[in-house]
């Protein structure tokens, strides 16, 4: 358990502090570019998806690597952190998985052929949409600053950050909230608005009606879609496995296994 346990302290310190410090970069970057062209619709919902991206790496990524690569943990010993970070960060990747839905949509919109389509992109219903957003996930999240504890791990017996005495919310979190929240959902809308778009793309290409900005920005967007999904759906497929078989008789081998693909995805 040990050398496993040291395996993933590398994995995450390894793998999780480039990916950090490039996304951080790449979307202050984004910002940076972006800003001056906030008032296109697709333009300001990129922007404020870099904006809530930065939040998510630094609130969400970085405390993980401090936890799991250096064993700094927080969470484990300070109630407030406890529940603050796991409902911020929740809020956040919702946030931004519906701003990059939001953005998929707009491209949709702008690819499409009839006029009464292209005129709903509009920068007013962009940052209405955003607005909506923020206040939603953020209400949804509540629930977890009031019912998350320290409590003692069942299993390992050691004080985590947990809702074991709300099994009615626990078990929508885990059934219902993660799989469809931030998987099913965004995956299924992304997949949709992305072979629409790249439908309709083909089609303008050949009576050329898009501009160059508007190309660049449908590129953008159609670039992150393969990348979301292929790096969220194994996360969520890999939680609900190891939830349905949470129940059954495993070697410490299995568990081990499970525990570093756990962190991988």
């Amino acid at each position: 358990m040990s050398s496993s346990r040291q395996l993933i302290s590398s994995i995450t310190i390894y793998l999780g502090l480039p990916i950090f410090i490039c996304g951080t970069l790449g979307n202050l970057l984004n910002i940076r570019l972006l800003w001056r062209t906030r008032h296109n619709p697709c333009a300001f919902l990129f922007l404020a998806l870099s904006f809530i991206n930065c939040f998510i790496l630094v609130y969400g990524l970085f405390t993980r690597i401090l936890n799991v690569g250096f064993y700094f943990d927080w969470s484990s010993t300070n109630i407030i952190w406890c529940k603050t970070r796991t409902a911020f960060s929740q809020a956040g990747y919702y946030i931004s998985f519906t701003c990059t839905c939001l953005a998929s949509i707009d491209r949709f919109l702008v690819s499409c052929c009839q006029e009464k389509y292209r005129k709903l992109s509009r920068l007013s219903i962009a940052i209405w949409a955003v607005i909506l957003t923020i206040i939603f996930w953020l209400s949804l999240s509540i629930p977890h600053l009031v019912y998350l504890e320290l409590l003692p791990s069942p299993s390992t017996g050691l004080i985590s950050c947990s809702l074991g005495r709300y099994d009615t919310f626990s078990n929508y979190v885990k059934y219902f909230s993660f799989p469809v929240y931030y998987g099913l959902l965004p995956s299924i809308i992304l997949t949709i608005t992305g072979l629409l778009t790249y439908r309709n793309t083909n089609k303008l290409q050949i009576i050329r009606q898009r501009q160059i900005f508007q190309k660049q920005l449908t590129s953008m967007m159609l670039i992150q879609i393969p990348i979301i999904l292929v790096s969220t759906v194994p996360y969520v497929i890999f939680t609900e496995y190891s939830l349905s078989t949470a129940s059954m008789t495993k070697s410490a081998n299995q568990k081990a296994i499970e525990l570093v693909i756990s962190n991988i995805v």
